[in-house]
């Protein structure tokens, strides 16, 4: 988030301590916040992107159970904090590699 807030990170993501599990989204069928879509039309295999997605229709605001959802209490409760505090920007920025794509 803007606000220094991490809710989501795929390194953080190792259940078995073999490597971090990637965020898998299939795009167009509704997976993913359209904000994250849009921003990923156009990336190649290892391309490295930020992607800010501002509040309103293609945020967390409208869709709050979209991927990348949070992987933990802790997690949710952060971006909670930005996404439902009216005192707050509730843009999001996500930093995104692409490992690989599939058919």
């Amino acid at each position: 988030t803007n606000a220094g807030i991490t809710f989501y990170n795929t390194k953080n993501n190792n259940p078995d301590g073999f490597g971090a599990i990637p965020l898998k989204i299939s795009l167009s069928r509704g997976e993913a916040l359209p904000g994250l879509e849009t921003g990923l039309v156009g990336m190649k295999k290892n391309g490295i992107r930020r992607i800010v997605v501002p509040a309103g229709d293609l945020s967390y605001d409208k869709y709050p159970n979209l991927e990348p959802k949070p992987m933990n209490d802790a997690d949710q409760r952060a971006l909670d904090s930005v996404v439902k505090n009216s005192r707050r920007d509730s843009t999001i920025m996500f930093d995104v590699k692409v490992e690989r794509f599939s058919k």
